[in-house]
This record gives structure tokens, sequence and C-alpha cells, in this order.
């Protein structure tokens, strides 16, 4: 797998992770790139990503609350 492809696949992966946030906290006022972002810093690493997506639907309360506390921060409206 190329690192294009590799990447490709990343985004996506956090992508789904990102919508389940939007979906089952609450949407995000930022653009989808930001949140994506946010959503690749939190995560951190790929074995967390990888213990992330095998929990979806379900999310760790610590990240719907790093979400929460992000999505009503001052900067973002």
């Amino acid at each position: 797998m190329d690192q294009i492809t590799q990447l490709d696949d990343s985004i996506e992966r956090l992508a789904r992770i990102a919508d389940e946030l939007e979906q089952q906290v609450a949407p995000c006022p930022a653009s989808r790139l930001r949140l994506i972002t946010w959503v690749t810093d939190w995560v951190g690493s790929p074995s967390r990503l990888d213990e992330i997506e095998q929990g979806l639907p379900s999310i760790p309360q610590s990240l719907v609350s790093a979400y929460t506390a992000w999505v009503h921060a001052s900067d973002m409206r």
C-alpha cells in the first residue's frame, strides 16, 4: 500500500469516528477538515485508532468529554 492510499484510508477511518461524534454528541460548528484534524490529534496513534474503531458505534467517554469541551470552546464560534 502506497503512502497516499494509507493516508486516504486513515482519513476515512477518522471520518467515521467524526461522524459518530456528530451523530451521538453534537454537530461540529467547525469545518469538516478541522474536525478530522482534531480527531486525529485526540486519537494520537494507530493502535488507539484501531481500539476506538473496534468499539464503534460506542464512543469512549473520554472522547465524548473532550469533544464536548472542544465544540463549546469560545474560539469555535
